[in-house]
């Protein structure tokens, strides 16, 4: 059993040698990536300290009180890493792990079509072998952020012999590529926290499959279930936080705070449309990009 009390001790007096907020936001999370406190509950050999669930919040608690800057927040580290991490291959976690944690790469969620409604299995996005990948063609919709995502968590059939349920494969496809067609759904408030996502033929390499080939829809439960357990809304850095690190990362937040707060409405319809949405929205009807260094 671990004692969260020494737990706690621990991450303090790390937090008290490392945590220098003068440094970039890039600079300071690959420190904290390679500490493993990021994502504690993560293993030690993939950025974490293979802690119980429960300590992830004493470790919250102590950043806060430090007002250090925590792991980036939204679809990477909440549902990305977690998917990866439990159905991956070790190829896939040595690319994709340690630059969603340091937020090199950003994410998106494409899961859902117009054409299905809540029968998520019922998509009709098609992937077919091509060569050393696989070309995918269809739409998406009620996409967050997916204009700026460097890569989407992506659902498409590959099997239309078998039950549906069946026939489906989990992909990791990249985002900035011909082929793939970002445009917002714009709302009635003149916002677009939403986009919906045209696939001609875009490429997946093999290698970006999670799990098996037509294993697809077990995977994307995994996926759901982290979903269904998203905060309404993303941390902030601890009140009077100051520093370069706290700035940048006070930007990001507020786009992870668009993410965080459409998906809770999109999978609960519980969560009114909040006035923080809007405000972290640009004129332009994006949110405001974040000040990360790279």
């Amino acid at each position: 059993m671990t004692d969260l009390d020494e737990v706690r001790a621990q991450v303090a007096a790390w937090l008290a040698e490392a945590w220098d907020p003068g440094l970039s936001l890039a600079q300071w999370r690959a420190r904290l990536a390679d500490s493993g406190w990021g994502c504690p509950a993560w293993p030690r050999e993939w950025c974490g300290r293979g802690l119980p669930a429960a300590a992830a919040g004493v470790v919250a608690q102590e950043f806060a009180r430090a007002g250090a800057v925590a792991a980036p927040e939204g679809v990477g580290m909440n549902l990305a890493g977690p998917t990866i991490l439990e159905h991956g291959s070790d190829e896939l976690k040595r690319r994709f792990l340690r630059p969603t944690v340091t937020g090199e790469i950003s994410w998106c969620q494409l899961f859902s079509e117009p054409g299905a409604g809540s029968d998520l299995a019922g998509l009709q996005a098609r992937a077919e072998r091509d060569g050393d990948g696989f070309a995918v063609s269809g739409q998406k919709v009620w996409n967050t952020s997916a204009y700026h995502a460097d890569f989407g968590l992506l659902l498409a059939r590959t099997d239309w012999d078998v039950p549906k349920h069946r026939g489906i494969t989990y992909f990791i496809l990249p985002m900035r590529q011909p082929g793939v067609e970002v445009r917002p759904l714009r709302q009635m408030n003149g916002y677009a926290s939403f986009n919906e996502v045209f696939l001609d033929r875009a490429r997946v390499p093999a290698g970006n499959v999670i799990g098996e080939p037509g294993q697809g829809w077990t995977v994307a439960l995994t996926t759901l279930a982290h979903e269904r357990r998203l905060a309404p809304a993303a941390r902030r850095p601890a009140s009077g936080s100051a520093g370069r690190a706290a700035e940048e990362a006070a930007e990001e937040t507020d786009q992870a705070s668009v993410i965080s707060l459409t998906i809770s409405w999109r999978t609960s319809g519980s969560v009114s449309r909040p006035a923080a949405m809007a405000r972290s929205m640009t004129r332009s009807g994006r949110p405001a990009r974040c000040g990360y260094q790279r």
